[in-house]
């Protein structure tokens, strides 16, 4: 399986990285924010930088918009997985409109509200995971799958 792993930098980043055991053996490309922590984590990785800051900021994510189009047609992957943060939203909307399955990761410290790219991707998402019961509330077709951190 080719895999599509789209993360903001931190503790979005981290989750995926905690899911290695799972990824670790899957052809793969990442998408996060050109940062010398994110460069030490990723050594070795295939990396396409986005653009930052994402938060409410939409001239990125239009840019970000922009970069989905090739990054994805480039990569084509069979899945695109993220945690979030806003760089999610142009990659979860380009893979849509591409038709290539989508799979989000609600923030694990968001329990008692849903986050800002979680709503958007809710309705983009084929498989939508929460990490804490509190979550089904907003998110109540999701799977919970348990904290990552």
């Amino acid at each position: 399986m080719k895999l599509m792993l789209v993360a903001s930098a931190g503790g979005h980043l981290a989750q995926l990285v905690a899911l290695e055991s799972w990824w670790e053996n899957n052809s793969r490309s990442w998408v996060t924010f050109r940062r010398p922590e994110v460069e030490a984590v990723l050594a070795g990785e295939e990396v396409t930088w986005c653009h930052f800051p994402t938060t409410r900021n939409l001239p990125n994510a239009f840019r970000n918009l922009l970069l989905a189009w090739p990054t994805l047609l480039r990569n084509r992957p069979d899945v695109v997985i993220s945690a979030g943060a806003a760089v999610s939203v142009p990659f979860f909307i380009v893979a849509r409109i591409l038709g290539i399955k989508t799979v989000y990761i609600e923030c694990f410290d968001r329990i008692t509200m849903p986050t800002l790219s979680g709503r958007i991707c809710y309705p983009l998402s084929d498989l939508f995971c929460v990490q804490w019961d509190e979550q089904l509330v907003y998110y109540p077709e999701a799977v919970n799958i348990g904290q990552l951190l």
